[in-house]
């Protein structure tokens, strides 16, 4: 009896542990199952995010299924499947055309949020100094890097950038750790794939589309016009080099003995030679000295027909014009501005341009005046000046951005005193606006030259025995630029 107890407690045992280990694999097989459902629907999340967020669309079955099946048994690493989705996709990179746009996008897919202001500007000049590293010796040495930047404002035009970008990403601490939740591959490592995962068409049944799509159309043609411009300005910034460089051989060992200062008023190219050296400027200051009258009568400071006094040891000068031819004596009536103006620059004459001088001094300082057009205090004298500061002034009475009804006074008389001896020689008449003067033997000219590719020009010389000349050809060649 008690040998029949004994086999009975032994088999009770037995059962008891049988059923304590069916138990104990029933639970685990269920958390097994919790789990691998949990990292398939993870998984089944990354795909389709991939289709929201780098093509703004859904995913279609097919493509979700084939994606679902290669990550999920391990055919296929996180980082082979977003090589293929950003690199070797056409339909992203047509659809992706900024930097802020990319970064955005794949911030997001990588770690599952937007970047903050202060991540967005780290990854902005991240991006831009790998441009520069694969980019920059593809440009000349003239161009600045802000410039190159924005010549390669499509994401199209960097794919090793892009390359470069993505592998910072995909390597992060936080993707291995999103990647290991999803018992996948990250990039060839060994991973425990699990052998019973959920059916690729029940997980695509549960995917939860978020598709946020931001409009940069506005933002990407404003890039576009700008790259645009900007290569037209270095095109025509070649050019401008170009052009320079022809004076140059032309000039040769004259080079020293003459300043130029060229400004295309289309393009906006410029370039100038000896630009900064300072000459005596001769007759061709009377345009700046007009241009400061003009401003003043705008500004209701000086009356064109009010008169200046004559004072003859002050104002007595021989040379061009023709109010020395007026004088009985040591007498001259009063000037108007308006009569002096006329004078100075259609007869270049230096009795009127001196009693300009004074007239304007009762009112204002006049080199005051001319500091404020060129930006700079002019504390100088003996009517010195630069091809630079001569082109600014010049620029100034083209753009008339004041709209000073008087300016036109200035064009039209300095196209009627045009001698065609100088910069008119080879140009054709009517459209040169110029200025020559001279001193002791020096020769200059000055002008705005208007037809389909309208100009500004100022060159100076000095010791030529052929200035006239040398002033003729250099037009010359600029003209036909």
């Amino acid at each position: 009896m008690k040998r029949i107890s004994k086999c009975f407690l032994a088999l009770f045992l037995i059962l008891s542990m049988c059923l304590s280990t069916y138990k104990t694999v029933e639970v685990s097989s269920k958390a097994n199952m919790i789990i691998t459902q949990t990292s398939d629907k993870l998984l089944g999340n990354f795909i389709g995010s991939a289709y929201n967020i780098f093509y703004g669309r859904e995913a279609d079955s097919d493509g979700f299924r084939y994606w679902y099946n290669m990550l999920s048994t391990g055919k296929v690493s996180a980082r082979t499947f977003i090589e293929k989705f950003v690199l070797e996709s056409k339909e992203f990179l047509d659809s992706v055309k900024l930097k802020e746009e990319f970064i955005s996008k794949i911030y997001r897919f990588i770690f599952g949020r937007d970047t903050d202001k202060q991540g967005k500007q780290y990854w902005l000049d991240y991006i831009d100094g790998r441009i520069l590293y694969y980019y920059r010796s593809e440009y000349p040495s003239t161009y600045k890097n802000s410039e190159i930047l924005i010549l390669r404002w499509n994401i199209n035009d960097s794919p090793k950038v892009i390359s470069d970008v993505m592998n910072k990403l995909i390597f992060s601490d936080e993707f291995a750790v999103r990647i290991s939740l999803m018992n996948i591959k990250l990039d060839k490592n060994n991973v425990n794939i699990p052998v019973n995962r959920t059916d690729a068409l029940s997980i695509y049944n549960l995917l939860e589309n978020d598709i946020k799509l931001v409009d940069y159309t506005d933002e990407i043609e404003k890039r576009k016009q700008e790259a645009l411009r900007l290569e037209q300005d270095l095109i025509n910034r070649v050019g401008s080099s170009r052009l320079k460089n022809k004076i140059l051989t032309y000039l040769g060992d004259m080079v020293n003995n003459v300043a130029v200062s060229f400004y295309d008023v289309t393009t906006k190219e410029s370039f100038d030679i000896n630009g900064d050296v300072l000459f005596k400027a001769g007759s061709t200051h009377k345009v700046p000295l007009n241009i400061v009258l003009y401003d003043l009568v705008q500004s209701g400071k000086i009356n064109l027909n009010s008169k200046v006094e004559y004072v003859h040891s002050q104002h007595y000068e021989g040379g061009s014009g023709v109010l020395q031819g007026y004088l009985v004596g040591e007498y001259l009536p009063p000037q108007t501005f308006a009569e002096l103006s006329k004078r100075s620059l259609l007869n270049s004459d230096n009795i009127a341009a001196n009693m300009l001088i004074t007239g304007i001094n009762q009112v204002t300082s006049l080199y005051r005046e001319y500091g404020k057009i060129l930006e700079e205090p002019l504390n100088r004298t003996g009517n010195l000046f630069s091809t630079n500061e001569m082109r600014k002034f010049l620029l100034k009475l083209y753009e008339n951005k004041d709209n000073n009804p008087y300016y036109k006074n200035i064009i039209q008389y300095l196209k009627d005193s045009s001698t065609g001896v100088r910069m008119g020689r080879y140009i054709p008449e009517g459209i040169v606006a110029n200025k020559y003067g001279s001193f002791q033997g020096n020769y200059h000219d000055i002008g705005i030259v208007f037809g389909d590719r309208p100009f500004i020009l100022v060159i100076y010389t000095k010791d030529l025995s052929n200035a006239e000349k040398v002033i003729a050809d250099i037009s010359k060649i600029v003209y036909e630029r």
